[in-house]
């Protein structure tokens, strides 16, 4: 079931129930019971290309104990940060450049507030982004299930206007996103259940945005809610970071992860310097995934093959806190509209 809900954002509530073989009651029950316990909620993506966004920034930081909440305020301060998490020994976030020309807008980010810091910049519209907060390849891989329908999503989503053509300009298009990817934010405020909040109770001017592909639907999951799967919980969060070595390429790295590691990272950024990556694995030894596979190639190993300076973090998936959790209606609320629509 929860297979069925990360997989596919554009298909229809009749055929996920159809994919599941559940019966219909059983299917709606647990697709509720998803979302009341927690275990996933939506979000809607606007396409950086689409409304003109051309840069975005991955922030992974290790602060001072002492200094963390500043560095946090200075963060979710900054116009752009779309994504920020808390954790114990570092400080996650993902910002998407608001202002002209990819220029960094918002509070600065001193170096005596960190101990180490890695600030990854990836041009949009690249493809910098193949795989962008898709948890779909990991749930399939910890419920035995082989292969996976939709993964990897990066960020740009389905093809929606061609990176180079002019962005959206009309003030109505720009407000109709606006409210929508507010919907889960405001949906809970007004009464609307999560499970209601998918394109069928849509106005016609949002599904336009479904249908165009500028905006798109994802379904998250909360991995510290998600229940175990017989015995197998990815309880814990590694971040990897290191710079290319010659001639090596992200593709085929990534193609090597998934198929012969059967590492499936929820994100994966890289320009032609660096790459940063968010997997996440279970603490203690698990089996080896799908019956009858082949064993796994070893991780580490593959990733020196094709970077050198690696650092390796890890954090407790119950100790990573949301401070900002995909707010993209702090783009779009404030930039990229014409003058006489603000």
């Amino acid at each position: 079931m929860l297979i069925a809900l990360l997989a596919v954002e554009d298909e229809s509530e009749r055929t996920r129930l159809e994919r599941t073989g559940l019966p219909r009651s059983t299917y709606h029950a647990a697709r509720r019971r998803a979302y009341e316990e927690g275990w996933v909620h939506d979000r809607y993506l606007p396409d950086p290309n689409a409304f003109g966004f051309r840069t975005a920034r991955v922030w992974l930081l290790r602060p001072y104990a002492d200094r963390q909440e500043e560095l946090l305020r200075r963060l979710e301060s900054r116009p752009g940060t779309v994504v920020l998490w808390q954790a114990p020994q570092s400080v996650f976030a993902v910002e998407v450049d608001p202002g002209a020309e990819g220029a960094a807008t918002g509070p600065q980010v001193p170096e005596e507030l960190t101990q180490e810091r890695t600030v990854l910049s990836v041009a949009l519209g690249e493809r910098g982004f193949p795989v962008y907060f898709d948890y779909e390849g990991l749930v399939s891989h910890l419920a035995s299930q082989p292969g996976a329908r939709a993964y990897p999503r990066g960020l740009d989503g389905r093809p929606g206007l061609s990176p180079g053509k002019a962005p959206v300009r009309s003030p109505g298009t720009w407000q109709a996103a606006y409210r929508l990817v507010l919907l889960p934010f405001n949906a809970p405020l007004e009464g609307r259940p999560g499970h209601r909040m998918g394109p069928q109770g849509l106005p016609r001017s949002q599904r336009r945005l479904l249908d165009l592909g500028w905006v798109h639907r994802r379904v998250l999951p909360d991995p510290a809610r998600i229940p175990p799967f017989r015995g197998r919980q990815a309880d814990e969060m590694v971040f990897v970071h290191g710079r290319w070595k010659e001639g090596e390429k992200a593709d085929l790295l990534l193609r090597t992860l998934t198929g012969e590691c059967r590492v499936f990272p929820f994100l994966f950024a890289f320009n032609d310097e660096a790459l940063l990556l968010a997997a996440l694995g279970q603490s203690a030894p698990g089996d080896g995934g799908v019956p009858g596979s082949s064993p796994r190639r070893p991780v580490l190993p593959t990733l020196r093959q094709c970077l050198e300076n690696i650092v390796v973090t890890r954090e407790r998936v119950a100790s990573v806190t949301p401070r900002v959790d995909h707010r993209y209606d702090r783009l779009l609320s404030r930039f990229g509209l014409p003058e006489e629509s603000r």
